[in-house]
């Protein structure tokens, strides 16, 4: 079977990328040359959809010489059967041990399935997956959970005759600030009793995408219903699952999870800054040059489109008690570099966008973990070199209160820079901390496929992600039940494998579903009701 691991095989492992993405070459490209230079993994062959075929040959030909490349028609439901029997063919000429799905999240389940049932090992980016229209339509959010549990439910059985990995690109699961965190809290855990209480997670990009862009842009756009939840947010569900499990035990962990949602939507955006605020910042030359549509036209086009920024309540239970409080803020809207009106090539990096981030996790009165990371420069050779300090592009602090009268310590605050978790955890610089971290999912498949890690020491596999899978369906259809003027709140019901305690186990979650939900008839239902919004010419975008 393909991609079968062969314990002490020293030949390097076989990869396929699917996905050439501004993600993919920032990220997996650099890091597998890395990996073949330890000869330890080497990248065989690369897929992207045919309308790219030659843009990527070229960039092929520029950066990555010799790696075969194959194309196919753009999907993203099932995959039709002639791509199958296409990449079928290739994994099996190739080799191939491991597959990378890049792609626009709306393919991910397809590539998924078709992985697994080729027996692959699979890393693949989050979200897990999407789907159209999630903000107006209640099937398509719930859509997002049955999607995970079909992923893992393929997985599973390939278990029962078959090991394979099947990793979530979840990078902050293999940060040092991050599992240093995880540690914290857990040792917290033991020595206290205290399960983690509350936590406030905050993330801002300043992604300011002007009106004409919203609509027409591809690259993390929102014109097809769905937005910054499904972009970067799945990364910071997923912190909050891992906090509260690594201060969980046997007796203190949830039973259940109620979720409710309120997003800015791009009317909304719209409303805080018009065509003449943008007149009035640009000159009205300039932006005239731009826009192609009246604010009363955008009024109109902007209505299925997906999230700006969503503010989320998330509640952990116990027997109907709240154990924890979880807030999580996520933005497009907020900080940025942007000061010009017309985008460059750069989608990813180079259109103003600075990082903010910021947690805080409360384990009762013994501990408080502030974690704080705040760029000021969207081009990282603005603030060279790269210090550490905050606004620099490697600015990541963790603060740590503790009652260290009680728990017999000697400092109620200890500090951790950049630095301090260099030397703690022996990462490799220099480089952008945070994308050195990125390469680190890469080495923990690689190590599991040389026979030097287990399945169960893996960072990031898919069962570990069924509980921020399902908030995230859950945040979904709490928006949607919101505009339909319907309850809310989710709750979503969790059960656990055996072995838990502090940063072990993993759960298993369900939502419960509302009868009421299946009957509304407020939201468009179909990708046609969506596309009658759009004027000739302006399709939804996605890949």
């Amino acid at each position: 079977m393909p991609g079968a691991t062969i314990t002490g095989e020293r030949e390097p492992k076989r990869f396929l990328l699917v996905g050439v993405g501004p993600h993919a070459k920032r990220i997996y490209i650099p890091h597998l040359k890395a990996l073949e230079a330890e000869h330890r993994a080497k990248l065989l062959c690369a897929i992207d959809v045919e309308p790219n075929s030659q843009a990527i040959t070229d960039y092929r030909d520029s950066f990555f010489p010799g790696v075969e490349l194959a194309f196919v028609p753009p999907f993203t439901n099932d995959m039709p059967a002639a791509v199958s029997t296409q990449l079928n063919a290739l994994t099996f000429r190739l080799k191939i041990s491991c597959v990378i799905i890049s792609t626009e999240p709306l393919a991910h389940q397809a590539y998924g399935l078709w992985a697994i049932s080729q027996g692959l090992n699979v890393i693949m980016d989050k979200p897990i997956t999407t789907r159209r229209n999630v903000t107006t339509n209640i099937e398509q959010a719930y859509g997002i959970a049955k999607d995970y549990e079909d992923l893992h439910a393929a997985y599973a059985e390939l278990q029962q005759s078959h090991q394979s990995f099947f990793l979530i690109a979840s990078h902050r699961r293999y940060h040092p600030g991050l599992y240093c965190t995880f540690d914290m809290i857990k040792e917290i855990s033991e020595k206290s009793g205290y399960p983690v209480t509350n936590i406030i997670s905050t993330h801002c990009d300043g992604s300011w995408r002007l009106p004409t862009e919203i609509v027409e842009v591809k690259n993390h756009s929102v014109n097809a219903g769905y937005g910054k939840v499904s972009h970067s947010g799945y990364h910071f569900l997923d912190m909050v699952y891992r906090f509260v499990k690594s201060g969980w035990t046997a007796e203190k962990r949830p039973d259940k999870i109620e979720v409710v949602s309120s997003f800015m939507m791009p009317n909304g955006l719209q409303k805080c800054f018009n065509r003449e605020d943008y007149e009035r910042v640009f000159g009205a030359q300039k932006y005239n040059a731009v826009c192609k549509y009246s604010d009363d036209e955008l009024k109109d086009l902007l209505i299925p489109f997906g999230e700006i920024d969503a503010a989320i309540q998330i509640s952990f239970k116990q027997e109907n008690e709240t154990i924890t409080l979880a807030q999580v803020n996520l933005q497009h809207n907020g900080f940025s570099r942007r000061s010009w009106v017309e985008l460059g090539p750069d989608l990813y990096k180079g259109a103003g966008r600075v990082k903010h981030e910021f947690h805080e996790i409360k384990n009762g009165p013994f501990q408080t973990i502030v974690i704080d990371s705040r760029q000021a420069n969207d081009k990282h050779d603005r603030s060279q070199p790269s210090t550490g300090e905050i606004g620099t592009d490697n600015h990541f602090e963790i603060h740590v209160f503790r009652n260290c009268d009680v728990l017999g310590e000697e400092e109620p605050l200890t500090t951790y820079t950049v630095a301090d978790l260099d030397r703690r955890y022996d990462a490799q610089m220099p480089g952008l901390f945070s994308e050195n971290v990125k390469r680190g999912i890469l080495w923990e498949a690689v190590s599991f496929m040389e026979g030097k890690k287990s399945l169960d020491d893996m960072s990031s596999n898919l069962e570990d992600h069924s509980v921020p899978a399902h908030i995230m369906s859950a945040v979904y259809v709490s928006h949607v039940r919101r505009i339909a003027g319907l309850n809310p709140v989710v709750s979503v019901d969790l059960t656990y494998s055996s072995g838990i305690s502090p940063n072990r186990g993993y759960a298993t979650a369900s939502i419960r579903k509302d009868p009421r939900d299946m009957n509304d008839n407020t939201a468009p239902k179909s990708s046609d009701t969506i596309q009658s919004h759009f004027p000739e010419g302006v399709t939804l975008a996605y890949h």
